[in-house]
């Protein structure tokens, strides 16, 4: 997913590389000479289209001037740009206060002009994502929005910067910095950035999107919200293929409620007054690697495992929760403490959906009794 929202933002920012080839101006242009010193000349009411191999462009501007050195164009208010491939529209609605084009091949895109206090301000676009990808895809506009572009035809470089916004489908980023490099596929986000997709958000300090292997690395801070729990790590790796996130280095998970992560209706099943004390319980789970799934509120736990809540705790080499059994499953070296007393087993099964406990292999149980107490 991540591939094909870059691969058509860089789509969107070679457009205009194009009006260095075939130039149509419309009938309707006024050209006014100026004595502005920085102008040769002012174009009124612009309306330009060219064709680059399969690729095909056209944009409208209020207004357009060259520079007395010709060295720079400059577009006002340009609106409704459109650029198509082998007939198919990639990118329409295309609207911005200003683009300006160098001799060098830099191109900048502007949200607003530094001089105007008041006015319209904009730069946004809808993509056709999957005109990128797949042609026989059903057509979806996504939206893009940001304050400024900045890239260059020769390098195969760009960079996106301010109030960075992308909508597709039900995935939102958002982000201040964005460099895409075309020659090596690379996306890096160089500050920090948020990926929303229904009910999972994850932040990090910086992230880079591989395009040819549908997979994000992240590190810095990252944090990732589940309406059932908070995950915190330095390091992360997204999956786009398997929708999972693999957090590693300090990996910690808080479920403010062990409620929130079951059924309603099996919560309200829970009869024992314990185990409802427990669901209503802070739960914190450290550990080498854990591996979120972005879809559903499955979670595993790799690696010196340790699972704490109150006068509970639970050791293991790994642990994994399925949200349609509702079971938790440890295996390797488990070890489990309620206050004084412990369980060391192979396994243990909890399955908190029929209130049951498993110890499974070599199971040891061993109960410290206070002088004076009885247990049964």
């Amino acid at each position: 997913m991540v591939k094909r929202i870059l691969l058509a933002l860089f789509a969107l920012l070679i457009f205009s590389l194009f009006a260095f080839y075939v130039i149509k101006l419309s009938d309707k242009i006024d050209l006014l000479q100026t004595f502005i010193p920085e102008k040769i000349a002012v174009l009124k009411r612009v309306h330009m289209s060219g064709k680059e191999n399969n690729a095909s462009w056209e944009i409208f501007a209020q207004e357009g001037w060259t520079g007395r050195d010709k060295n720079v164009t400059t577009f006002e208010f340009v609106d409704k740009a459109e650029i198509k491939k082998d007939g198919r529209i990639l990118i329409k609605d295309l609207s911005a206060r200003r683009l300006r084009i160098s001799r060098n091949k830099d191109i900048e895109i502007f949200k607003k002009v530094e001089e105007e206090k008041d006015g319209k301000q904009y730069l946004s676009a809808l993509i056709d994502f999957n005109a990128v990808s797949n042609k026989n895809k059903k057509r979806k506009f996504s939206t893009l929005t940001a304050d400024n572009i900045k890239l260059n035809s020769d390098t195969k470089k760009a960079l996106i910067t301010g109030n960075i916004r992308i909508l597709k489908d039900k995935l939102l980023i958002r982000s201040e910095k964005v460099a895409l490099d075309l020659d090596k596929n690379i996306a890096t986000f160089e500050s920090k950035s948020s990926f929303s997709r229904e009910g999972s958000k994850l932040y990090a300090n910086s992230a880079t999107a591989y395009f040819d292997k549908d997979k994000m690395s992240m590190s810095g801070s990252i944090e990732v919200r589940q309406k059932n729990k908070t995950v915190f790590s330095d390091n992360a790796t997204y999956d786009d293929r398997s929708k999972s996130i693999v957090l590693t280095s300090r990996a910690r998970a808080v479920i403010e409620k062990l409620q929130n992560m079951i059924k309603e209706k099996s919560a309200k099943k829970v009869k024992g007054e314990e185990a409802k004390k427990s669901l209503q319980e802070k739960t914190v789970i450290t550990c080498d690697k854990l591996k979120l799934s972005t879809e559903k509120g499955d979670c595993s736990a790799y690696g010196n495992v340790i699972v704490m809540q109150k006068e509970k705790e639970a050791k293991s080499d790994e642990a994994v929760y399925n949200e349609e059994s509702e079971n938790i499953i440890l295996t390797g070296h488990v070890y489990m403490k309620r206050k004084n007393d412990w369980v060391k087993a192979n396994k243990v099964i909890v399955s908190v959906n029929n209130e049951t406990f498993e110890a499974v292999g070599q199971v040891e149980t061993t109960f410290k009794v206070k002088k004076g107490s009885k247990r049964n």
